[in-house]
């Protein structure tokens, strides 16, 4: 018998999109599936659209809480679930038919813990990395594909002694290098499965540019201490420091964030200049960046970006 897959999908305020996204999953071509729905306190009808397709679908279970956020709810969800495998789902989104067949598929064919899907982009072309490599990808190449908890599919027991944190944002910064890196392998398949709803309102979409660089800067800090005793890993969270301060800068120059955090970061960069260009991981481009934030004031590094976002 196929293996038994967790599909977990937090609720809040979502009624125009919830119901798309509910038979989305219910159109899966793979059959053995829970799903694992919870209304995190929402004040819409978001619950009770939940309810009614519960009652028409024997295989899904709905659990109505007091609103904790985000990763409330999907810890709720997973302490729930019973699957050998999970996947986390958002009530705003929807996934193709064959989402959880084709993971499922990549995760036993390869004998991976984690299966990685495209949303929206064709991914080059399907691989297998180890848990190592695919943290490191992460880490040092900083994509969103990388770092979003709901295009992947994950083995229930990798999540054992890793949970969201509560009460914050952009929660999968702080968790998904956690899970990549206790992976023994990590599939990725070729073919875009999830369709992602930028909706008005979201998390992603509400311009707080200084709270998700924030988070971005905090969630390198937390991997460079979380894999201390792992030099090539904690030399990849270097640099996804680096790049978090660049990142800084960036915004600064564009406008978004205060002009402050330019000075403030371009006097980081030049006092960790020579740690970095050691750094194993430091990309040409990064180097490059490096170079000319250093040198003539930074004078270099902010033309270049001025006529970069022009």
């Amino acid at each position: 018998m196929k293996p038994l897959v967790s599909i977990i999908v937090p609720v809040y305020n979502v009624g125009d999109y919830v119901l798309k996204c509910l038979d989305s999953l219910n159109d899966q071509t793979y059959e053995n599936l829970e799903f694992i729905i919870i209304d995190d306190g929402s004040t819409d009808k978001s619950g009770e659209i939940c309810d009614v397709f519960a009652k028409k679908e024997k295989r899904a279970k709905v659990f109505h809480k007091k609103n904790g956020g985000l990763s409330s709810a999907r810890n709720f969800g997973i302490k729930k679930a019973r699957g050998e495998y999970i996947c986390l789902v958002d009530s705003d989104d929807w996934v193709q038919a064959e989402f959880v067949e084709k993971l499922v598929e990549a995760v036993e064919k390869d004998k991976a813990d984690i299966a990685v899907c495209g949303y929206n982009k064709v991914v080059p072309e399907t691989k297998v990395l180890t848990g190592k490599e695919a943290t490191i990808k992460l880490l040092t190449q900083q994509e969103n594909m990388e770092i979003i908890a709901w295009n992947k599919i994950y083995r229930r027991g990798l999540f054992e002694e890793i949970s969201y944190p509560e009460g914050v944002n952009y929660e999968d910064n702080l968790t998904t290098y956690k899970l990549l890196s206790r992976a023994s392998k990590v599939a990725y398949e070729a073919e875009s499965l999830y369709e992602y709803v930028e909706r008005a309102g979201s998390i992603m979409d509400k311009g707080k540019k200084k709270e998700k660089l924030e988070f971005r800067e905090r969630a390198a800090r937390e991997a460079i201490e979380y894999f201390d005793e792992d030099k090539d890993l904690k030399a990849a969270a270097e640099i996804a420091l680096l790049t978090a301060k660049m990142a800084w800068v960036d915004f600064a120059i564009s406008g978004e964030v205060d002009k402050e955090y330019l000075d403030k970061n371009v006097a980081w960069v030049k006092k960790n200049k020579n740690k970095y260009l050691k750094n194993k991981y430091l990309s040409k481009k990064l180097k490059l960046y490096i170079y000319l934030v250093t040198n003539f004031g930074a004078k270099l590094y902010i033309g270049f970006r001025k006529v970069w976002h022009e």
